[in-house]
């Protein structure tokens, strides 16, 4: 893998979709996302696919996540063409279902922040922030985006987890 490190990453619930106008004022740029989890090896037990459209760009990379200890994952990644990401669409695992959501990426109070709205379910909408160190200080939210609660250690919200379940909105 080229890409390899630690990601430690807090995720948010939030009890809506944030609003165009919101999401300008963010200085938010959108990134279309398709996400494909690959069955399981015994050396990679959460292997995934995913396709990024940004504009008139496009980026697929190939990600293998283990857990390591609280919020804290070993993750190894690397670019792929878009020949190699149609050749592993046949090892996804047919127990989960592709995530498909646009991605919100823009910087707040010292972090870069990465809003997610999926489009299945409908109605989930997650703010993740990764950190360089797990005893971070609190971060700041922007006051236009209504946090309905923190989820970083909820596996319901683990997109891995979304993929196989799905999501009822609270309520």
């Amino acid at each position: 893998m080229t890409g390899s490190g630690l990601e430690i990453e807090r995720k948010w619930l939030l009890a809506e979709p944030p609003t165009e106008a919101d999401l300008a004022a963010l200085g938010a740029q959108p990134i279309r996302i398709e996400q494909v989890y690959l069955r399981p090896t015994p050396s990679a037990p959460v292997r995934r696919i995913r396709r990024s459209v940004r504009g008139d760009r496009t980026e697929c990379t190939y990600t293998e996540k283990a857990a390591l200890a609280g919020i804290v994952r070993e993750e190894r990644e690397r670019t792929i063409d878009p020949g190699e990401y149609a050749q592993l669409l046949a090892e996804a695992d047919a127990d989960r279902r592709p995530i498909r959501k646009t991605r919100h990426v823009f910087p707040y109070a010292g972090n870069t922040l990465e809003l997610d709205v999926f489009e299945q379910p409908p109605g989930l909408v997650l703010l993740e922030i990764e950190f360089d160190r797990e005893d971070a200080p609190e971060p700041a939210l922007p006051p236009q985006l209504r946090v309905a609660r923190e989820v970083t250690t909820d596996a319901a919200y683990y997109n891995v987890n979304l993929a196989r379940w799905g999501f009822a909105p609270p309520g």
